[in-house]
């Protein structure tokens, strides 16, 4: 089983990290909502352990950001806040369980069998004729007799799907920088050098296939953001 743990208080996390992998379970490790949405979207995760209090925002915002991805996997809050209406934040983000702290270990480790059966994300996005397995984190354009593979970076890819997973929507360059670059290692010039590696990959396959070159884009709407049209 492999688990992702958001949680900010990192003497807390060893401790659960720790009881975790002597239970044989692998546990990833985030203390920022930002970087855990990055490890989400790249890794396929049997249960997600989820802190309200983070320092760059909320818990209940973590999980409705990746619910709103189309991201099901299982998911536990964390947290001292017992009241009612805390817990129906939650839920309400989409939360599948609810732990307060402090608790036994033994019932976590029951809760996170228990939730682990579960279904997680699709494996697959459609979009016109672009294909993205998320699983072999492989983009395909689809023809009529094969899906012909689009050769694509690491970065490329992660561009490509957090696009996808936006449809026809126009996203923000914000919103795509701090989701490639979450630690601010990035800036607008890598973004831009970023956007053009993409479509050029994508143009070349496009081509190499005789399709027309409006068949997929990365749109750019000046002042605003870019937008993947796949027909």
């Amino acid at each position: 089983m492999l688990v992702l743990l958001i949680e900010d208080e990192i003497e807390f996390a060893k401790l659960v990290v720790e009881y975790l992998e002597c239970e044989g379970i692998t546990c990833d490790h985030s203390s920022k909502g930002l970087s855990a949405l990055t490890l989400i979207e790249n890794n396929e995760y049997d249960v997600i352990l989820l802190d309200v209090n983070l320092p760059d925002m909320t818990g209940f915002e973590v999980c409705a950001e990746y619910r709103n991805q189309g991201i099901n996997t299982p998911t536990i809050m964390l947290t001292a806040r017992s009241g009612i209406n805390d817990k129906s934040q939650g839920f309400d983000a989409g939360v599948d369980d609810y732990l307060v702290k402090p608790f036994a270990m033994e019932e976590l480790v029951m809760r996170l069998q228990a939730l682990s059966q579960r279904g997680k994300r699709s494996a697959v996005i459609d979009l016109g004729v672009l294909r993205l397995n998320i699983q072999e984190k492989q983009a395909y354009l689809r023809l009529e007799t094969h899906n012909e593979r689009l050769l694509l970076t690491p970065e490329e890819w992660r561009l490509l799907v957090f696009l996808a997973k936006r449809k026809h929507e126009i996203v923000s360059r914000i919103l795509i920088m701090n989701h490639l670059w979450p630690d601010d290692y990035g800036s607008s010039d890598a973004l831009k050098m970023l956007v053009l590696r993409l479509r050029k990959a994508i143009k070349k396959g496009l081509s190499d296939n005789h399709l027309d070159e409006e068949t997929v884009q990365v749109a750019t709407i000046r002042g605003v953001g870019l937008r993947l049209i796949s027909l």
